[in-house]
């Protein structure tokens, strides 16, 4: 009987630390602070990414924050505990492959540009990890635009599924600051966004911007995905994404687990025209149950 009791002794106190291990990071809401202490934000722990993690702020906005900037305090918290790579306790992860459309150039790309990042085969991914039963819930969406009438192609070529670059599928707005947006017919939690713009030519496109929200017009509840307006040209902030070479790999960015119905997609010509362009657009995500608008 004592041998009995001593087991579940033991087995109460394991069962006790692995359970203070993971209530921190099933709490909802926690006051964050910078490596100064002058500065703080509440908000809730989203997931770590690398040396990143993100945070969901009280307006439901995600935000990127270095691990590093953050208090001795929190890095501790996130750091001590059994918190996984882009993965919540629970979460059950699997390969998602991206169909890849034939390559359409071969060459050095000959561009310019201030931010334009070193040509990186990293960069060029045809799988990502992210949660099982995820989809391309853009698949088939309605897609407007600030340019309601393209001078080539449908809005409805973005979101047919095909990437492929041959003439006939892609679509041209008119020159200047032109966005596309999806509705994906649901609030959904953003895992990763494929883009393609136009991979016929190494071209890289200008001022790209990325948002998500719930609200249609995008005046609240919006989360910047990626910017690569270095210099804030078209208003919208000033951003520390890099611009890019179009590849048939197209580009594959973080949805930073962002709750949104809407995508907008913002460009401001390319290193060779003022011409936008868009081949097809592609979101990830778990699907969720559609809504009405």
């Amino acid at each position: 009987m004592r041998t009995h009791l001593k087991r579940l002794a033991m087995k109460t106190v394991i069962l006790l630390c692995l359970c203070q291990a993971v209530v921190p990071l099933q709490s909802a809401d926690r006051v964050w602070k910078d490596a100064s202490g002058q500065n703080e934000i509440m908000a809730e722990l989203v997931r770590r990414t690398g040396d990143n993690i993100l945070l969901r702020r009280e307006d439901g906005t995600v935000i990127t924050v270095p691990l590093g900037s953050l208090s001795r305090e929190d890095q501790e918290f996130i750091t001590g505990t059994s918190f996984r790579d882009a993965v919540m306790p629970g979460e059950e992860q699997e390969e998602i492959k991206i169909e890849l459309p034939k390559p359409m150039y071969i060459g050095r790309a000959l561009v310019k540009l201030p931010n334009l990042e070193k040509d990186d085969v990293s960069n060029r991914s045809k799988s990502f990890m992210a949660l099982k039963g995820t989809l391309n819930v853009a698949k088939g969406k309605k897609v407007t635009s600030s340019d309601a009438a393209p001078i080539i192609g449908g809005l409805d070529l973005i979101t047919d599924g095909d990437a492929d670059g041959a003439d006939g599928s892609f679509v041209e707005l008119i020159p200047g600051k032109q966005w596309v947006q999806i509705d994906l017919e649901a609030t959904h939690t953003l895992e990763k966004i494929a883009v393609w713009h136009y991979h016929k030519a190494a071209h890289a496109y200008l001022d790209v911007v990325i948002q998500s929200s719930d609200d249609p017009e995008f005046r609240t509840g919006v989360t910047t995905l990626w910017n690569s307006d270095h210099d804030n040209t078209s208003g919208l902030g000033k951003g520390k994404d890099p611009a890019y070479i179009e590849t048939n790999y197209g580009r594959i960015m973080e949805g930073k687990a962002a709750k949104a119905r809407y995508v907008r997609l913002w460009s401001n010509g390319n290193s060779a025209n003022e011409m936008n362009h868009y081949i097809e657009v592609q979101v990830f995500a778990v699907p969720a149950q559609k809504t009405a608008r």
